[in-house]
């Protein structure tokens, strides 16, 4: 009976079809599987393999681990799979270096990656093409110093410059471009430092656990083929041009051979065995793949196929094979209920780790995606979605660590999970973002909810700062348009620096869409030298003698003539990258102007020039040296230059800001903090701070001598200026009775329109060393 049963396992074992699941459509990028097919190497190993077609709505990865198919071909989802911590099996790498590539048009002659900035970027996500992410990040292009498209493939959008720079495959798009008349510039991850494995097959640690002959068969096989393919390429495009396809606009035979040319150059089989896998190779992968994501994967060695696995599963075999011939009948019925619980163990297993965040315990971003299509499935119309983000956590986690802010998202996510019911969906998504999704009759009863829930977010945590975008979930887009949505509708909530929940409209893609043209013709403006420094002077309030001046920036706007700082400024501001360059550009300015104002005024002792600094300069490594080279090119006293930093500014990271402001002074130059009284309203600070000046804000100037209340505020933050050894200007001086009762309080310098306006350099330099008191 025993021998009976191994028989008809066998017989069954060799009858079963194993399935490999394609990632794409029919071409030459799985041509070694075709191969292997054809030329009966899968059948030489005993298998009858059948080869699944992908496309844009089969998702061969979920195919894979559901055990829909035994077998998949990944490319660099691959990373991000293991990464979750899923049971997939890296079998064998095909594809030595990735295929994917960032190309401009040649005739925007990029020379440098960094040509990137402040440029608009057709980019897949980093789970799809994270050696895209890293190539940019490594070679000082980060993602906040580009605008990303999202990925949709249409290479016209390149050529008609949508787009400056578009992502696809080295063996597809480029022809398609050149097709199309379009010659392309290409940027490799391999020509800056990021070599990822591409295309590999991929099984499960279940098939590697159960049938590790099976998996070593498939391997040599396909190994067998790709040798076959890459020797006879003609001869496998032929027979791929034969087969039935699911792609609409299949590739001609032209275009067949130029992939099969690249594909050929990815596999790289002259110089590396066909197949090779280094596990220290992906252990780099992963450590590339973190610093893209913020993730904290960890790489396992077990999750690559060991090619020289030792089989030991005769010894099971001989042990059931005794088993069965004693106890056949019990033995046999309680292996089966033990196999079944074991699967049920291990899917249950396998969705919580494919879809379950580990740091909260919340579903995680890939069940989100399930759930909306199973509510395509079910076509539902009146679920909305909102997204909470924690802000400022990346500053958490630097000042305070990552134990702190861990638990604070876990506080959060207590509370949100505590808040939804039955009808309600939540999800932990990433670096402290959450999904809330429910059914509501209408927008404002949605609104109210998350209003709630973010109430109730807040009073458990004090200091915590939330914002949301909501949106009504529209299921004829696809995800990653909903996931667009969603994001413009947060980040629009952010540039409002709202605590309410911001809802998506087209006036947030128009708002949007204005920004980013006001930042590019920020970024044209500074190359034609639209920008120009104004002067607004300072006088001694008991000489009338003009003892400095304050540069404020202007925009020669080449159609709207010249704009104020608050036209465009807070804009600016919400870009670092560029708000550093027009810094830069304006110290440069100023400083280059600087000897004409110190000639004009040389008689007036203690004249200097104010420049506002912003809280961008304070994490530059090299701000102060920069400064100094600035003046020392253009022969400039470092005692004649004064730097404003805001009490905002400096109050946000107190301990850098002391740091510059020690290193400024060090230099020779004098520190002014300005807007004094708008920040934190401590007075206390002021003994912390090395600063020289204190400029009184122009908000208590306006309501003084009437304002009894801000007299008092007034009064005494002179009075803790002056014994603390510190200057005083006060600015925003209009009418008369402000200069009196400031020039009691012994204010040391005025500024405002009752005395002069900003004006440009050329009439600053015409005005007397000596405003008239008595005028």
């Amino acid at each position: 009976m025993a021998l009976l049963v191994l028989v008809l396992y066998s017989t069954h074992s060799l009858a079963e079809t194993i399935s490999i699941h394609l990632k794409w459509y029919h071409k030459f990028q799985f041509a070694g599987y075709y191969a292997a097919l054809e030329q009966g190497y899968f059948e030489e190993e005993g298998l009858d393999v059948r080869l699944i077609e992908g496309g844009p709505h089969k998702n061969h990865l979920h195919q894979l681990i559901n055990n829909s198919s035994q077998y998949a071909v990944l490319g660099s989802e691959s990373i991000n799979s293991l990464a979750l911590g899923s049971p997939v099996i890296i079998v064998t790498s095909i594809f030595q270096h990735a295929p994917e590539i960032l190309m401009t048009r040649i005739e925007d002659n990029v020379q440098d990656i960094q040509e990137l900035k402040g440029k608009r970027l057709m980019l897949a996500d980093a789970a799809l093409a994270g050696q895209i992410d890293a190539m940019l990040n490594k070679n000082g292009v980060p993602s906040n110093s580009y605008t990303k498209h999202p990925y949709d493939g249409d290479v016209n959008k390149l050529i008609d410059g949508t787009v400056f720079a578009i992502y696809g495959y080295i063996s597809n798009e480029p022809y398609q471009l050149e097709a199309l008349g379009q010659q392309v510039n290409i940027l490799s991850p391999l020509d800056y430092g990021i070599d990822f494995y591409g295309d590999s097959l991929a099984t499960t640690q279940s098939e590697l656990n159960n049938h590790p002959d099976r998996v070593a068969s498939i391997r040599r096989a396909v190994i067998r083929g790709w040798n076959y393919a890459i020797k006879y390429p003609d001869e496998i495009i032929e027979h791929i041009l034969s087969l039935d396809t699911l792609n609409p606009k299949p590739f001609n035979f032209l275009h067949q051979q130029f992939e099969a040319n690249k594909t050929i150059e990815l596999i790289d089989a002259k110089k590396i065995p066909l197949g090779y896998t280094s596990p220290d190779r992906w252990a780099v992968m992963f450590d590339t793949f973190n610093e893209v994501t913020n993730g904290q994967a960890v790489f396992t060695r077990k999750a690559i196929y060991d090619e020289f696995y030792q089989d030991k599963s005769w010894i099971r075999n001989s042990i059931i094979g005794a088993i069965l011939a004693l106890l056949m009948i019990i033995l046999l019925y309680v292996w089966n209920r033990t196999l079944k619980s074991k699967l049920d163990f291990a899917m249950q297993k396998l969705e919580k780790e494919a879809f379950e965040d580990t740091l909260t315990g919340m579903k995680n971003r890939s069940a989100m995606m399930l759930f909306f299509e199973d509510c395509r499935n079910r076509n539902r119309t009146n679920h909305y979605l909102a997204i909470i983000d924690i802000a400022k956590l990346q500053k958490i986690n630097k000042s305070q660590g990552f134990k702190i802010a861990d638990n604070l998202i876990k506080s959060v996510a207590n509370i949100i999970s505590n808040y939804s019911d039955k009808q309600s969906q939540c999800y932990s998504l990433y670096g402290g973002k959450f999904a809330f999704i429910t059914s509501a009759h209408s927008q404002d009863e949605f609104k109210q909810n998350i209003d709630n829930l973010m109430k109730q977010i807040s009073i458990s945590n004090k200091n915590i700062k939330l914002h949301s975008g909501g949106i009504k979930l529209d299921f004829i887009l696809d995800n990653s348009a909903i996931a667009t949505r969603f994001e413009q509708a947060l980040q629009h909530s952010k540039g409002l620096k709202s605590d309410k929940l911001v809802f998506f409209s087209n006036t947030i893609v128009e708002a949007i869409e204005a920004r980013e043209n006001l930042l590019n013709m920020v970024a044209a403006g500074i190359k034609n030298n639209e920008f120009i420094a104004y002067y607004q002077p300072k006088l001694c309030s008991q000489t009338g003698e003009i003892k400095g001046v304050e540069a404020l920036i202007r925009w020669q706007h080449p159609q709207r003539g010249v704009l104020r700082p608050g036209d465009f400024l807070p804009i600016v501001e919400t870009s670092k990258e560029l708000m550093l360059q027009l810094e830069n550009y304006l110290f440069s300015k100023i400083i280059s102007e600087a000897s004409l104002l110190i000639d004009h005024f040389n008689q007036c002792p203690g004249f200097r020039i104010s420049i506002n600094l912003s809280s961008y300069q304070f994490n530059r490594d090299f701000l102060v040296k920069e400064l100094l080279g600035i003046c020392q090119k253009h022969h400039v006293n470092t005692k004649y230059i004064e730097f404003e930093l805001t009490e905002s500014s400096m109050l946000e990271d107190l301990d850098c800001a002391i740091i510059i402001s020690n290193q400024l002074q060090a230099a020779g130059f004098h520190v002014a903090l300005d807007d004094f009284g708008t920040g934190y309203s401590s007075l206390a600070y002021l003994q912390n701070l090395p600063v020289n000046v204190v400029k009184l804000d122009y908000t208590f100037v306006k309501k003084i001598p009437h304002d009894i209340r801000s007299g008092y505020v007034v009064e005494h933050i002179i009075l803790l200026a002056h014994r603390l050894g510190l200057s005083i200007v006060a600015e925003g001086v209009e009418q008369e009775e402000q200069l009196n009762y400031l020039k009691r309080l012994k204010v040391e310098l005025i500024q405002g329109f009752y005395f002069y306006k900003p004006m440009p350099i050329n009439d600053v330099i015409t005005l007397s060393k000596k405003y008239d008191m008595n005028e």
